[in-house]
Parts: C-alpha cells; sequence; structure tokens
C-alpha cells in the first residue's frame, strides 16, 4: 500500500513539474511574441508609405522590360521571345480559306453542277469502266491463282493418303 502511496506522490510531483516547466515556456513565448510585434511597428508605418508614396518617390522595385498591354497582370499573354510568324500565317491562311467558303455556292446542285462541269461525263464513264475492267482482270488472276494452289493442294493431300493407305496395308490393320 504504501508503494502505490509513493508511485501516486512521485506521479503528481512529476505533474507539477511539467506544469511549471509549461507554464514558464507558455510565458516565454509570449513575451518574445510581445517583443517582436512591438519593434516592428516600423516596417508597418514604412509599408502605408508605400501605398501612399509622396510625389516623385520611385516605388518600383524593378524596371519592367515589356509594356503593359492588358492580359493578365497587364502584360502580355504571350512570351515575347517565342516566335508566332508561322501561327500567324496559319491563322491568316485559315481565315482566307473560311471566307472562300463562304462565298461559294452552298445548294449542292450547284456544287454537282460545277463537279460534272469540271470534269465532264464521258471522263467519269471512261474512268469507271477502266476500274471495272482493272478489278475484273485482278480478280480472275486471283481466281486462277487460288484454283491453281487448290489442285496441286489436292494432290498432295491423294498422294499423302495414298502412302498413308499402303503403310496401314503392309502394317496389316
Amino acid at each position: 500500500m504504501t508503494n502505490l502511496i509513493n508511485t501516486i506522490e512521485s506521479t503528481l510531483r512529476s505533474f507539477k513539474l511539467k506544469s511549471l516547466y509549461q507554464t514558464v515556456l507558455s510565458f516565454l513565448a509570449i513575451a518574445l511574441l510581445v517583443t517582436t510585434t512591438a519593434c516592428n511597428g516600423s516596417e508597418v508605418a514604412s509599408k502605408a508609405n508605400l501605398d501612399n508614396p509622396p510625389a516623385g518617390k520611385i516605388t518600383e522595385l524593378y524596371k519592367p522590360i515589356t509594356p503593359e498591354v492588358g492580359g493578365m497582370n497587364n502584360y502580355s499573354d504571350v512570351d515575347p521571345r517565342v516566335d508566332t510568324s508561322k501561327v500567324d500565317a496559319k491563322v491568316d491562311r485559315l481565315i482566307n480559306q473560311a471566307k472562300d467558303l463562304e462565298r461559294k455556292d452552298t445548294n449542292p446542285l450547284q456544287q454537282i453542277k460545277k463537279e460534272f462541269d469540271r470534269k465532264g461525263i464521258q471522263s467519269r464513264v471512261g474512268d469507271t469502266a477502266d476500274s471495272v475492267a482493272q478489278s475484273a482482270q485482278e480478280t480472275a488472276a486471283g481466281i486462277s491463282e487460288g484454283t491453281r494452289k487448290g489442285f496441286a493442294n489436292v494432290k498432295e493431300n491423294a498422294k499423302s493418303f495414298k502412302d498413308d493407305v499402303e503403310s496401314a496395308v503392309k502394317k496389316g490393320y
């Protein structure tokens, strides 16, 4: 029992010491905070002077190298070191192309008529006939080649079957 009482007393003493230590530490932290805040009053006053500088005083910290044009933060959104001439040329070309498309006919029948006028019906029919004839020739060549390969396959399979039958007969199955 005395052991338990001694343990409780030592625990209470350590809490009191820890509490005293924490109290002193808190007091020093508050004192440090008060002294640093009180000593920085001149900085707050000088900041107020920057917001409302006297006439003729230069307050810019650096000399800007690009003119203010009104983008983000009053400067251009494009890096001035980037060469945009190719992009500008492409934009101009696309704008001109769009304007040309606006000027063209929007009626499908007129577009078809212009297409037929550009390349006559006779030449279109001739081109189609040539492509059909070429396709027929390619198909015929493919069929004859396939037939030749198929016949060779059948011949080889028949020979293989004959050999298998002969070997089976020799073995006596």
